[in-house]
């Protein structure tokens, strides 16, 4: 009793909306309270909802699971084109009937696939994107390495796992020399970045004019995907990509491909070293600071510094902390994938513009976001 009297009187000298919300999580605690708010049909619907939203976070790696095997399968894809029945699609896709028939209907609970009418399957607008979007697909795919980083969380976050799948991956996050690793270290990771850079690269195209510069240099520009985009998009703009030796050389026959080759220049090199080119007026990061620990992205950003013109814009895209809906899905799921890599955190803008600060950039910005569950963006100069 007198530890309680304690805590009390501790409790009134917090803050009010501290000791509301204290109170208020003492009500919920209570399970006849509970009961309660379930039979007043003015607070059913919200504890429904809450209650939905619990259970969805308990269940997600279920979910997560029913994409998996959407994917691995093919069912997405399958479906496209055209409405199917089962049957066929269970001979489609190497299932029984029986088995199809529940994998059908699991992604209509999740809102992956619609019984358009008796015994016609077609997707949900949330199953289009997945199978019009290969690097979504890709994606899912890769998460087979963090499930496994996942099995025991706990030891994650300790810091008593010896070893993660993630780390293994993403080599420069684990190397002393990432300028010197080869071919083969960079091509798995570098191929998932070009695949999943579509919506990225929309994102930012969308919020930022790049048609205003004369040469766009992307820093860490992996194998091209963004200048690509941003080169079929602005025809009179120069293309730069700086990366590693081993990830520029993937870069170059790719623009090759694409048809860029004459508009683009590529320098092999590490950004937080390397002295830069000097000659775009716009330089990127694009998933590049949230990838690396405070000690690395201060270096980066000095080296940027350092290396470019003055009056150069920087502009920054990447998943970055933030109060809305889009924002704390990313953070959430970054926040535990950088650690699992071994490597970054997701950053506000407000940490951002403190680096920035620190490195001597200036005119700091934040730039409206079309989707802040991509990107978080952020522009300065130098």
């Amino acid at each position: 009793m007198a530890a309680d009297v304690a805590a009390a009187r501790g409790e009134e000298q917090l803050p009010l909306p501290l000791r509301l919300r204290l109170w208020r999580n003492r009500q919920i605690a209570k399970p006849g309270f509970r009961r309660l708010i379930a039979r007043l049909p003015l607070f059913r619907r919200i504890a429904d909802r809450n209650a939905s939203a619990l259970f969805g976070l308990m269940t997600g790696f279920v979910h997560s699971q029913i994409l998996f095997a959407g994917i691995r399968l093919g069912l997405y894809e399958a479906l496209l084109t055209r409405p199917a029945d089962p049957a066929s699609l269970a001979r489609q896709l190497g299932l029984t009937p029986e088995r199809m028939g529940l994998l059908l209907a699991v992604n209509a609970d999740l809102g992956l696939t619609i019984e358009a009418a008796p015994g016609l399957w077609t997707l949900g607008d949330a199953g289009v994107v997945l199978a019009s979007d290969p690097g979504l697909r890709a994606m899912v795919l890769h998460h087979d390495l963090f499930y496994r980083d996942l099995l025991e969380p706990d030891r994650l976050l300790a810091g008593t796992t010896r070893e993660t799948e993630l780390g293994r991956y993403w080599a420069y996050a684990r190397s002393a020399e990432p300028g010197l690793l080869p071919p083969e270290a960079v091509a798995d990771y570098s191929a998932l970045m070009r695949e999943s850079q579509a919506m990225m690269a929309a994102c930012l195209l969308d919020a930022h004019d790049f048609g205003q510069y004369r040469r766009l240099m992307d820093v860490g520009g992996g194998e091209g995907a963004f200048l690509m985009a941003a080169g079929r998009r602005h025809p009179g703009l120069r293309l730069h990509l700086f990366d590693l030796p081993a990830v520029a050389e993937r870069a170059a026959d790719l623009l090759d491909s694409a048809g860029l080759a004459a508009r683009a220049t590529i320098t092999g090199g590490d950004f937080a070293r390397d002295r830069l080119p000097a000659e775009a007026d716009c330089v990127t990061l694009i998933r590049i600071l949230c990838d690396h620990d405070d000690a690395r992205v201060a270096a980066i950003l000095a080296n940027l510094h350092r290396s470019l013109r003055p009056g150069t814009r920087l502009v920054i895209a990447e998943a970055m902390r933030g109060s809305e809906a889009g924002a704390r899905l990313s953070s959430a799921y970054f926040g535990l994938y950088f650690l699992a890599m071994g490597s970054g955190r997701c950053r506000s803008p407000a940490e951002i513009a403190g680096f920035l600060s620190a490195a001597g950039f200036r005119d700091i910005r934040t730039v409206t976001s079309p989707n802040r569950l991509i990107a978080g963006i952020m522009t300065a100069t130098r």
